[in-house]
């Protein structure tokens, strides 16, 4: 995690940095599946009675439960057992079985899940579930650090954590934070946008994924298939909270048909921006990259971005740059 802020306190400047990362420590200790003593990890392995969660896990299973709803499951934090199963095997180089894999599948999926957000008590229909909130807990982590900032008294402040990125006040001067994003897909220039009061996520293939029989498997699951997707693509969302955008990146980069109906999302979730880039091939076998946005991504777009952006360590100290993520799931 990186945070800029513009501040005429130093003193205070530091005091806002220490909080936000202790807030990102905190988001960690709740919803990591990675640690074995996090909110997430300690909820009952078993089928039973329900439990009561509070804090950020219980936050951010109200908008999971939101973001499932309405991309009708393209976005599912309970693959875990999946999610899992294919990080092995990309550590390994191995692909696992095919009785490995219908074994993980029999355990993931919202619906073993019952999750009441009014009592906030969740429980499992099944043994085995795993909670995995990689596609969402880095953006809601980015957005809650970036509250601790301004509630220091820092307002001019960005937060960058991997893909995810949180984006306070503009700094002094200027119209924006200057975000630069890189999709990693070959062919795709990637634009440079002018950011303030909102959060970006980038979700693709580029920094996690593996070949399988000459195919390129991604790290992305796609909850209908139960499998990873396949082939070259990145989404970038733009959304008021992290979290929102993260998941819809998460979800779009699963199911790309969720670009057709934009308008029913953001009535479910709230507005947001979105940009897609797949690769397509022509008859002839050549691939080019295809881009896609929302009606108003070009407004986001800084006006004087240059034709070719600056890299990250060239950047000036109000840009950062964006891509894919190696821990967006």
């Amino acid at each position: 995690m990186r945070i800029t802020i513009d501040a005429d306190d130093a003193e205070r400047a530091r005091t806002a940095a220490a909080a936000a990362f202790a807030r990102a420590v905190e988001a960690e200790n709740a919803l990591s599946d990675w640690q074995p003593t996090s909110d997430a990890s300690r909820l009952p392995a078993t089928a039973g009675a329900p439990t009561v969660v509070t804090g950020d896990l219980a936050a951010v299973l109200e908008r999971s439960s939101a973001v499932q709803q309405a991309t009708d499951g393209a976005f599912d934090p309970a693959l875990g057992a999946l999610t899992l199963l294919w990080r092995q095997a990309r550590a390994s180089g191995t692909p696992p079985t095919d009785a490995a894999i219908a074994e993980a599948r029999e355990r993931s999926g919202w619906s073993h899940v019952r999750w009441d957000g009014a009592t906030r008590e969740i429980a499992f229909n099944r043994d085995g579930v795993r909670l995995d909130f990689g596609g969402i807990a880095k953006g809601f982590a980015a957005t809650e650090a970036l509250r601790a900032i301004k509630r220091a008294g820092c307002l001019i402040a960005l937060v960058s954590l991997a893909g995810d990125i949180a984006c306070g006040a503009a700094p002094h001067g200027r119209a924006g934070w200057r975000v630069q994003v890189d999709s990693g897909v070959h062919g795709d220039a990637g634009c440079v946008l002018c950011l303030a009061h909102c959060a970006l996520s980038t979700s693709g293939d580029c920094e996690q994924s593996m070949d399988v029989g000459g195919a390129r498997i991604t790290h992305i699951i796609d909850p209908l298939a139960a499998a990873p997707r396949r082939g070259h693509f990145a989404v970038t969302v733009v959304a008021p909270h992290g979290a929102t955008a993260d998941a819809l990146a998460t979800a779009i980069a699963a199911r790309p048909t969720l670009m057709d109906r934009v308008d029913e999302l953001r009535a479910a979730l709230g507005p947001f921006e979105a940009r897609l880039v797949t690769v397509d091939s022509n008859a002839e076998g050549r691939s080019t990259a295809c881009v896609r946005a929302t009606e108003g991504w070009t407004a986001l777009v800084a006006t004087d971005a240059p034709a070719s952006a600056p890299s990250p360590a060239a950047a000036a100290p109000s840009s950062v740059h964006a891509g894919t993520s190696p821990s967006n799931r």
